[in-house]
């Protein structure tokens, strides 16, 4: 490795070329204050699919994130609220899920049959099944 020393490095400066001193403390890393979640192609898909059924009138319409249960803070992350049905994307494929461990897949199973015995029926998804979403929910729909 060449090791510059500060004359040569003053030299480099006053030809204007711009020279990073690595004895120079970096400055810290700011984070973000704000939370920025990370959108899946399979979220946009699922997303763009009720979009598509809404628009073409197979379902009156979706919302995201909706708590049905004000308890515990529930939440799905679509509902149908006229057919009571919920959709759920589980990201078991990222580096840090909570539903992979037995404590969150506990919780998760709290969720769901608090949601059936509630009258919901609930669709999950993951990125290997995202696709069957338009088909599963024509089938309750016919029901």
């Amino acid at each position: 490795m060449m090791s510059w020393n500060e004359q040569e490095l003053q030299k480099l400066r006053a030809k204007g070329l711009k020279v990073d001193d690595p004895r120079a403390e970096k400055p810290p890393e700011v984070k973000p204050k704000i939370k920025v979640e990370k959108i899946s192609i399979e979220k946009n898909t699922i997303e763009f699919v009720l979009m598509s059924l809404k628009q073409s009138e197979v379902i009156t319409g979706f919302v995201t994130e909706h708590k049905f249960d004000a308890v515990r803070n529930y939440r799905f992350d679509w509902a149908l609220l006229d057919l009571k049905i919920g959709i759920e994307y589980e990201g078991i494929f990222s580096k840090k899920s909570r539903h992979t461990t037995a404590k969150g897949f506990s919780e998760d199973c709290n969720k769901y049959n608090l949601a059936i015995q509630n009258g919901w029926r609930v669709l999950r998804y993951t990125a290997l099944n995202y696709q069957n979403l338009e088909n599963d929910l024509l089938k309750l729909i016919k029901k």
